[in-house]
């Protein structure tokens, strides 16, 4: 079982012993005192943190070359990491090469004290598989943990990580490696499975990229992860980790909900590799959410009528596809007593999430009529409905209303997308409802110009928190704790 580290970035040696028994207390096996970040360094201080809390930590004085803060000189360096290894630690932190000349003798001196060594590398840069291999094998040569870090720029190469760990379990000397950056953080989420020596989890801001809180990292500890994630490009923007971290914590769950930014040239790739990561379901956004509905092995009834799934479920190697939009935006209506049942509704987009929307308003007996940038795109998806939709053409929708209800199925106005409003203002102007489906940023332009309009609107938050929701007790199988969802959702979008 991996032992959870609390890495400790403090200014001072008082501060490091303070923050260092909160840590332990709170669930941490071990913690990481990183030495090079103190004011009063020196071999007193040292001596005292040993004393304190040395058997339950690990001595780390990361150079300036492998992100370390800077210290005088290579004599001093030396100096100080003696009198580390002099002491009582559980494990000490030498570096493969800024240590180089003297950790043989370095390590000597621990291992007469019954400290173990990691001798540790981080890559400044993401390298390649052979480079990675090569760096493990000579930290393993000299110590008794090898640990290799490296910054991991696309899912591919995390999880020729996560196998590459794999096919070393069971070798005489136990192994740390960690991708780092969000796409690395499924190699940090299967650090059991994996057979990793230790994960070093963040107390207060992360020591690195990807790092998941000490809280995460103490629920998994000792259990099959439950591995969950958001699929698609670009993802910035989402809070679905927020709402669903929120979920597994108030169910004291060992999950975490990453993010899987990947391309369609990325998808197959990813499918064929759910397994190997331990993934148990997963939510989909665009621009995935047709060609996943193409993909996997069964579709629910409303993800078979459009065509679109958001939501996937894996059990035992199949993947079932499901349509949480659809629900998410059938209880949101409820949820705001808007009554759509024979009234007139503007759809603006013709993705994945205007299929959903379109195909509830049909249901509630609306009249639909549907935009789009692309009329094509627009034409197919009217045409993918037995109940007549009629299609607008964007240079017409001034001619053309008024609606009591008009929807924004598109990411126009979305954090990191164009800032400006889906439709013009006047085409706003002639509508009795806004709803966004955007809903980050809280105040869209869309939701803006309704205001100044003086009309009623609402974002997708509502939607988005009820699809999460059922998505959640898909996976899980049981009912989420929506109000900690609700408040996680509120906290991310300040």
């Amino acid at each position: 079982m991996s032992q959870v580290a609390a890495v400790i970035q403090a200014g001072n040696a008082a501060e490091a012993e303070r923050q260092a028994r909160i840590a332990l207390g709170q669930g941490a096996d071990l913690v990481e005192l990183r030495l090079d970040g103190l004011s009063d360094l020196g071999p007193e201080t040292i001596r005292h943190l040993a004393k304190a809390v040395g058997d339950r930590a690990i001595a780390t004085m990361r150079s300036q070359s492998q992100g370390g803060a800077p210290l005088e000189g290579r004599v001093e360096r030396f100096t100080l990491m003696k009198e580390i290894c002099g002491q009582r630690f559980a494990y000490a932190d030498l570096e493969l090469e800024e240590d180089d000349e003297g950790l043989d003798a370095l390590a000597r001196v621990a291992s007469r004290l019954g400290t173990k060594v990691i001798v540790s590398h981080h890559f400044a840069e993401a390298a390649d598989l052979h480079r990675v291999t090569e760096t493990i094998e000579a930290c393993a040569a000299r110590g008794d943990v090898a640990k290799v870090v490296v910054p991991v720029r696309d899912l591919s190469s995390a999880i020729q990580l996560v196998d590459l760990a794999r096919a070393r379990t069971g070798r005489s000397r136990p192994l740390i490696l960690i991708g780092t950056g969000a796409a690395g953080m499924v190699t940090r989420a299967l650090a059991d499975s994996i057979g990793e020596e230790i994960q070093y989890a963040s107390w207060g801001r992360a020591a690195s990229p990807g790092q998941f809180p000490l809280a995460t990292a103490a629920r998994l500890r000792g259990h099959e992860p439950i591995i969950l994630g958001l699929v698609g490009h670009p993802l910035e923007h989402s809070i679905s980790p927020a709402i669903h971290e929120a979920a597994l914590a108030a169910l004291d769950l060992p999950g975490v909900y990453l993010p899987f930014d990947i391309s369609l040239n990325s998808l197959d790739g990813f499918l064929l590799a759910i397994d190997r990561l331990r993934i148990r379901g997963f939510n989909v956004t665009h621009p995935l959410k047709e060609a996943v509905a193409q993909q996997v092995d069964e579709l629910d009834a409303d993800a078979g009528r459009l065509g679109v799934v958001n939501t996937v479920v894996v059990e035992g190697g199949w993947t079932s596809g499901h349509n949480t939009d659809a629900y998410g935006f059938r209880i949101s209506l409820r949820s705001i007593g808007l009554r759509v049942g024979q009234r007139s509704a503007l759809v603006v987009g013709a993705g994945g999430a205007a299929k959903a929307v379109v195909h509830v308003l049909l249901r509630e007996g609306a009249s639909v009529q549907v935009t789009n940038r692309t009329i094509a795109r627009a034409d197919a998806l009217a045409d993918s409905f037995d109940e007549p939709v009629d299609v607008i053409a964007m240079t017409d929708l001034e001619r053309r209303g008024p609606w009591d209800v008009l929807v924004n199925a598109t990411p126009v106005g979305m954090n990191g997308v164009v800032s400006r409003l889906p439709v013009p203002e006047a085409v706003v102007a002639q509508a009795g409802f806004i709803y966004d489906l955007v809903y980050n940023p809280t105040a869209t332009p869309l939701l803006q110009a309704a205001r100044r309009l003086s009309r009623p609107g609402t974002s997708g938050l509502d939607m988005l928190l009820h699809q999460a929701a059922k998505a959640f007790e898909l996976w899980i199988g049981q009912s989420p704790p929506f109000d900690a969802m609700r408040r996680a959702a509120k906290e991310a979008l300040r």
